[in-house]
């Protein structure tokens, strides 16, 4: 015959308080008593330690500030509680910690109870969690940014391999007939003939030389110049207009507010350096006039380089641009450059976020303008590289 269990007893006062005490000094828990008036007048536990008796219990807990009203409607309800967890909580030396918080009203001894027990473990996991989450999309926004430059550096690959496929092609093709060329006439003994065959291949061979290298600055124009300095403007472009061949009575005039500013100096100088560059060699009599004049906008530095030459036709316009094209033929062309000016300027300027353009002209008007629009406030990107 079974026999039913031995009926449990309850502990006694002491043992209570025994095992109270145990678990407490476990740093288990921590138990404030708090007044009618919402003042901290107890602690017990080293888990309470961060209460302040005899202050309102707010000063200690921030998480309940504005909710006296509901605190006190616990004395309505003696089996209700107010449940706060994952609470962080200040400490002494500035150490954050999280508790669960759960007050409750006692009648009999006419008091609120806090009871202050460790976080659980499922509340450090959700701030565990949500650090990952954060740091993953601060990530991912690094990776999009990575993308948007290696996409970039995918169109300037492309970019050079067509150049070189289609503008290369025909200067290399010419090389090789005037390779041949020179074989029959060593063949034949025509040394003189030979000596200008020669100098015909070795200046095509630099001027190759000088294309190549200008694409491949082309190409990393927005990776380079990224050191921001204080640069005035003005005197910038009076070294360059100082420094620029002119013959012929050319006049190079400088107009304008030209500031100082904290920009990028050798890109604001390769642009004005190219454009009035190519005023000059494009100009096509004596007395001609450059004008570099700039003015200063809430936004952005309005730069024009303006000349009196015999400016663009229509059917032109569309293509100054493009890498390797110049207006000239023939034998002027040796000399108007290869073609890539125009195009480094403008890959520079929208570089830092900038804007150029071949401002209109009247019909049967002579000159050129052009105007570029160089902001004041660069692009963040270009100040954290």
């Amino acid at each position: 015959m079974a026999t039913d269990p031995a009926p449990a007893h309850a502990p006694d006062p002491q043992a209570l308080l025994a095992a109270g005490r145990y678990v407490a000094g476990r740093n288990v828990y921590g138990i404030v008593w708090i007044d009618r008036d919402l003042i901290a007048t107890a602690s017990f536990g080293a888990k309470a330690d961060f209460v302040t008796v005899g202050e309102p219990i707010a000063n200690s807990v921030i998480a309940f500030i504005g909710s006296e009203d509901d605190i006190r409607a616990l004395q309505d309800d003696p089996s209700g509680s107010i449940e706060l967890p994952g609470v962080v909580i200040h400490g002494s030396a500035d150490e954050q910690e999280r508790y669960n918080l759960s007050l409750f009203w006692d009648p009999a001894q006419a008091c609120y109870l806090l009871l202050v027990a460790r976080a659980s473990l499922d509340a450090a996991l959700e701030v565990e969690l949500l650090r990952h989450v954060r740091f993953r999309l601060m990530a991912e926004e690094q990776i999009k940014a990575k993308s948007a430059e290696l996409a970039r550096a995918n169109r300037d690959l492309e970019d050079f391999a067509a150049i070189i496929s289609h503008d290369l092609r025909a200067p290399m093709r010419a090389l090789a007939y005037m390779t041949n060329d020179l074989e029959e006439t060593l063949a034949s003994g025509h040394l003189e003939d030979a000596h200008t065959k020669l100098a015909w291949i070795r200046s095509q061979s630099q001027r190759m030389s000088s294309m190549l290298s200008a694409l491949l600055d082309y190409s990393s124009i927005g990776r380079k110049y990224r050191a921001l300095e204080l640069v005035d403007t003005r005197a910038l472009v009076a070294a360059i207009a100082a420094s620029l061949p002119v013959e012929g009575g050319t006049k190079i005039l400088i107009e304008g507010t030209w500031p100082v500013l904290e920009t990028l100096k050798a890109p604001l100088d390769l642009v004005v350096r190219n454009l009035a560059d190519n005023a000059i060699k494009h100009h096509d009599r004596p007395g001609g006039v450059i004008r570099l004049a700039a003015k200063e906008t809430p936004q952005a530095l309005l730069i024009c380089v303006a000349d009196d030459g015999p400016g663009i036709a229509p059917e032109h316009r569309q293509a100054i641009f493009l890498p390797f094209r110049t207006l000239v033929a023939g034998d002027a062309a040796a000399s108007a450059g290869i073609g890539m000016g125009l195009a480094l300027v403008e890959r520079t300027v929208e570089s830092v976020g900038g804007s150029i353009s071949l401002l209109p002209s009247d019909a049967g008007s002579r000159g050129t303008t052009f105007e570029v629009v160089w902001p004041l406030m660069l692009q963040e990107s270009l100040k954290d590289q």
